[in-house]
């Protein structure tokens, strides 16, 4: 929860922060952020879902194992999903990690779902399924940081992008 205030005074666009919850957000911070020494260590991504449970609680489903540049976990049969995570494994200097993937975004549109994204250099992202674009929840450092990061390897980093410029920038 700590990200979160800040996230409000970042000047989000309205559309990006009313198309989420504030406790989702910060339980897909918390499952990231747990997360992101695994995808370190073992240089592989991991994914899963958020959702209600039958008692209506907000919860992460069990991550699954990816592999070093994608990840796919079965829709818990449990859980009403409403959001999608997933980790971007270890740093790798010949992979363009610090955004989320063209992939990332259509998958989460083509199930109508939002999405959660962490990088190796402690970023997290919200995927906006709908708008098919991208916005920075948290920069550089608020997430744990690969050990081998170098910052700035990747280029201007910005706070958000449409489709069209994540496309771009991708392709540089």
């Amino acid at each position: 929860m700590r990200h979160i205030l800040k996230i409000i005074l970042m000047g989000l666009p309205l559309t990006s922060l009313a198309a989420q919850d504030l406790d989702e957000l910060a339980l897909a911070e918390r499952t990231l952020g747990d997360l992101q020494a695994l995808s370190f260590a073992e240089r592989r991504e991991y994914c899963g879902f958020l959702g209600y449970n039958a008692d209506g609680d907000l919860v992460a489903s069990r991550p699954e194992k990816g592999t070093i540049d994608s990840c796919s976990a079965p829709f818990p049969p449990d859980l009403a999903v409403t959001a999608s995570y997933h980790t971007h494994g270890a740093y790798d200097p010949g992979y363009f990690n610090e955004l989320p993937s063209l992939m990332d975004v259509d998958g989460d549109a083509d199930f109508y779902l939002d999405g959660y994204v962490s990088t190796p250099g402690g970023r997290l992202w919200y995927v906006s399924g709908r708008n098919r674009s991208v916005h920075l929840m948290c920069g550089l450092g608020c997430l744990p940081v690969a050990p081998d990061f170098r910052k700035g390897s990747s280029g201007e980093i910005l706070d958000g992008y449409t489709y069209e410029d994540l496309q771009r920038a991708l392709q540089r």
